[in-house]
């Protein structure tokens, strides 16, 4: 019983892992600019979160940075928006009408340096409520829990 509780606590303690995005770094000259979202792939008609963090070797940047964001979908302008952040942390929100291939430009100034990394490419996806595959995915896993919960007690 008390390796079941041991062994349940780990898996629980391991999910949020399973969600956790690392995002995507670009890097322009000596800066590095690291785009990460939540939800991992964005779903149409539902707010998706976005967080670029401006930073170099020494970590994130502290000063002003003043700079230019669009969103582009098959070279029509999705959105534009101007920015000043000077904790080197933009956040941004935003609903895609469409699914598709997005990409995000970033185009940003820090002194008299100006910076365009690469830009960053993001997917789309329609929501599909299809419950047949989380159901089998959940008795799929509990078979698995299982049979290994019957070798562990054969182990003993």
């Amino acid at each position: 019983m008390k390796k079941t509780l041991v062994l349940m606590s780990i898996f629980a303690l391991l999910i949020p892992i399973t969600y956790s995005n690392g995002g995507c770094i670009k890097i322009a000259d000596d800066m590095l600019v690291q785009l990460s979202s939540s939800p991992l792939v964005p779903i149409v008609n539902k707010q998706t979160s976005f967080l670029i963090s401006f930073g170099n070797n020494d970590g994130l940047i502290n000063k002003d940075i003043n700079g230019n964001l669009k969103i582009v979908k098959n070279d029509d302008l999705v959105l534009e928006k101007s920015f000043k952040v000077n904790e080197g942390i933009l956040g941004l929100k935003h609903e895609f009408e469409s699914p598709g291939v997005y990409e995000i430009f970033l185009d940003f100034k820090i002194g008299n340096k100006t910076y365009a990394p690469e830009d960053f490419l993001i997917e789309v996806k329609e929501e599909k409520l299809n419950f047949v595959y989380n159901i089998l995915f959940l008795f799929v896993g509990i078979v698995i829990g299982m049979l290994l919960m019957k070798l562990i007690k054969n182990k003993k």
